[in-house]
This record gives C-alpha cells, structure tokens and sequence, in this order.
C-alpha cells in the first residue's frame, strides 16, 4: 500500500503546556487555525498502536505483545481498542495515521532520539533550538517561557536570548502578575496578555495532568485573540517488560494519549473544528517481543493525526513488510517515511512558510515532497 499527501493547517503564534513547564507566546492577529503538539516520550510501538492485519509475521514475532481484537480502520490496519475516541474520531473523517514512520535515528538512545525529535535536526546535540521554535521565529511570532526550561521543541534564538533574563531569581515578587508586567512592560504586544498569562500559569500549577492540560490548551485558543499552537508531553511509553497487548503498560498509555485528544476535542467544537492534532515519539519498538514480555528501543514506529481541519480518514504508508528480510537490522519496523516531512508539511500550511525555508532552515536537509491529501 502506498499513499502520501500533506497536512493543511494554520497558526501564528503559540501556547505550549507540559508536565510541569508551560510556555506561552503573543495571540494571533488573525483568523488562522491550531496546532496541537502532543510528544510521547519513550518510544511508542507502532505496530501496538496500529497493527498489521494480515502480516502473519507479526504472530511468529509477538505473544503477549500481540493485540488480538483491533478496532477497523481500513482493510489492511486495525487500531489499538484503548483508542476509542480516536476511532471515533476516524468514523467522522476526523483522523489519519502515517505508519513505519521516523527520524532516521538509528541509535536507539532516548537521549539522542528525543534530541533529534524535538530539534528536528539530521543529528543529535545538532543544534539548540527546536522546530517549532524555529518557525515561529520565521513566522515573525516572538514566545515566552513562563517557567524554566523551555521544552527544545519551542525554543528560538528570540526565547533563549530575550526571555530567560539570569537574574530572574533574584527578583522578589509575591504577585505574578507584577511580575509579568514589569517583564513584559517594553513588549507592545506581550504587555497586553499578562494577567490571562498569569492566571493560566496558576490553574496549571494545580494540576499537571496532561488531560487538564490539553483542556487548557483548548480554553485558551477558544480566546478571541488566542494562541494558536499547543504542547503537551506525556511519558510512559518505554515499555521494555509487561507491555501487554489488549491490556497492559502501552494500552494504559495508549489510553491516556486518547483521553489527551479527547479533552481537547470536547472543549469546544469551535476549536476542534479550526485544530489538527499531531503526536511525536523519539522512534518505534522492536517488532519482536523481548524475554520479559515487553520490546526493546526500534526504528519505525506511526504519527496520529486527529482534529476538523482533516476530511479523509486513511493510514498513510508505504509499508515496507514485517518478513525477517524486511525488518531493519532483522528486528525493527523499517522506516519508509521522514516524520520531519509530514511535520513539515504542518508547518508550511500553519505558518505559511515556503517549503524552501523548512528544507532550509525548520528541518534542515529534508525534502518536504511528502503529499498525505487528507482534506477535503
């Protein structure tokens, strides 16, 4: 099966929330869509996630790790049952997936692979900034780190330069909102959002959970000036003993990523509607089950894609086969798609970037001819 096509969607300006750090940027001027960003640290599987219906190799390979009753996608995948409302998602035309997708990252170490999926570039410790910052920077949309660190997925040269004074913590405020106004005071733009800037870093700092998170992502773009791009990151997906199949460790996760999608899709059908949501993982899982019923650091592993601003539901692969001659190394899911070329492709509709400066300058190196036609 071979299918491509790109993603459209539009944004200018962004709101990042993560497990303990948020970070948040100017409102767009203009009517353009959003982007959430969701990173699942530790490797999700794939092939767990988004199985292979009729690839009898996938049973020599796995046993526990094997899900036997998927929920119907298409004729040659089924999805993972701890994602109903993804599926729901895919009934209404709300949802894709691209499938034996990656970094071409082949070193199987969380570090360099989580570097490389947050920098987007050709190598780990490549560069300092992260993707999403570097198209913000070329979208002419400056952000600001409320707590410290900024995820190196949202960092630009403007955030680390400008926004991270060293002597912050020697200031004393007891009112954030002083706090910000005087940070904010030479900024025309950034003074006027202060005080909602402070009172979501509140409500935040009470709860941590990515569900409550992506909820505030979706109130905060529901704003008639709001931000347009949101971040939230869950960890957990690691799962090198007691994985599970049907249930288990990666369905617990699994299940988790679904109810992060759902909370921003039930927010407000408004936002859902003018949204395309987006998943990130460092690399895939081995596609054979490991000694203590679980899969080792992989290659290839699948991006989920959800939200109005997708009209056709498809998985997007040119799968390259599950036969001991077609795995990577004998043992991994091959890659045949550049996860930066679909991301890519998000930034060029989000930001109106020219494909030219994301091969050039977003993700240095990459072809962006990746075409994954899921709109209407």
């Amino acid at each position: 099966m071979k299918r491509r096509a790109f993603i459209k969607a539009t944004s200018m300006s962004a709101v990042a929330y993560t497990m303990g750090h948020s970070v948040v940027s100017a409102a767009a001027e203009t009517n353009t869509s959003n982007i959430l960003v969701i990173l699942l640290r530790g490797g999700m599987d794939g092939l767990a996630a988004v199985q292979p219906k009729h690839d009898k190799n996938l049973a020599n390979l796995r046993s526990t790790c094997l899900v036997e009753n998927t929920l119907p996608l298409d004729d040659q995948f089924g999805l993972h049952p701890a994602m109903k409302g993804f599926e729901k998602h895919w009934r209404n035309s709300n949802a894709s997936v691209v499938h034996a997708t990656g970094f071409n990252y082949y070193g199987r170490s969380h570090f360099e692979g989580q570097n490389i999926m947050e920098g987007g570039g050709a190598s780990a410790y490549s560069t300092n900034t992260g993707w999403l910052g570097r198209a913000m920077e070329l979208a002419n949309r400056s952000s600001l780190a409320v707590t410290l660190p900024t995820p190196l997925i949202c960092r630009s040269s403007a955030v680390t330069n400008s926004l991270f004074p060293s002597n912050i913590a020697k200031q004393s405020y007891q009112d954030t909102n002083q706090l910000l106004a005087n940070l904010w005071a030479e900024d025309a733009t950034l003074s006027k959002y202060g005080a909602s800037t402070a009172m979501t870093n509140e409500r935040i700092s009470r709860g941590q959970d990515p569900e409550r998170l992506a909820k505030e992502v979706a109130k905060q773009m529901a704003q008639p000036k709001g931000p347009k791009v949101g971040f939230v990151e869950y960890s957990g997906f690691d799962t090198h003993s007691r994985q599970g199949g049907e249930h288990g460790d990666h369905a617990k996760h699994l299940k988790k990523l679904d109810r992060v999608i759902n909370a921003f899709a039930s927010y407000s059908a408004d936002v859902w509607d003018n949204s395309i949501v987006i998943t990130v993982t460092e690399f895939g899982r081995t596609a054979k089950e490991n000694g203590t019923k679980g899969t080792d650091h992989g290659v290839g592993s699948a991006i989920f894609l959800a939200g109005g601003l997708i009209k056709s539901a498809q998985v997007i692969t040119d799968w390259p086969g599950l036969g001991k001659k077609e795995l990577f190394e004998r043992r991994d899911l091959r890659q045949t798609i550049d996860a930066r070329d679909v991301y890519g492709d998000v930034i060029h509709h989000a930001f109106n970037i020219s494909k030219k400066n994301i091969r050039q300058i977003v993700f240095p190196g990459t072809e962006q001819t990746l075409d994954l036609n899921i709109w209407g």
